[in-house]
């Protein structure tokens, strides 16, 4: 994404065709969109859509293999994410989707495939080993150097923390 930054109301920000800085929101369109969102990543992905005023909010979880219908507009942005680590994920290599122009103009559904994007290979050697240890205390044995045993203690508790989170009723 260009221009991208983030600042405490988790609001986003990116540089528009006239070089001003603006916020990623959803804008009042007519133009509609009939999406369909499927999930081609191993990983529970969350789907977000940024508001009028530039909020995220969530709207749904899906699983591996899993597709999402939405009715939507061209002007409207959505944002996917590791729904247990939050790494951002994407379609077509960009971190916000919105459905082009030419989508607006048919009246059947077009599919867009989430995917991972290509992450480092610190992230992706963590994230194996995260997904493996069944607790953040697991961690002390490894023998790591101090700070990567740190964020490696905070990705196993983001994960242990989902999946608990995913098997209460």
């Amino acid at each position: 994404m260009y221009g991208v930054g983030t600042t405490d109301s988790n609001l986003i920000y990116e540089v528009n065709d006239k070089g001003e800085r603006v916020v990623v929101k959803s804008l009042v369109s007519s133009r509609r969109a009939f999406i369909r969102f499927t999930n081609r990543s191993s990983r529970p992905v969350a789907v977000w859509w940024r508001d009028f005023q530039g909020r995220k909010q969530h709207y749904i979880n899906l699983d591996p293999t899993d597709f999402f219908d939405i009715n939507t507009f061209v002007t409207h942005p959505w944002e996917f994410s590791d729904a247990a680590t939050t790494d951002v994920f994407v379609i077509n290599n960009k971190e916000i989707f919105r459905p082009p122009p030419i989508v607006g103009q048919v009246l059947f559904r077009t599919n867009w495939n989430i995917t991972v994007p290509v992450r480092q290979l610190r992230r992706v050697a963590m994230l194996c080993v995260a997904v493996r240890l069944r607790n953040v205390e697991a961690v002390d044995a490894l023998g790591l150097p101090r700070v990567l045993a740190q964020e490696l203690r905070e990705m196993v508790a983001k994960i242990r923390r989902e999946l608990t989170s995913a098997r209460i009723p």
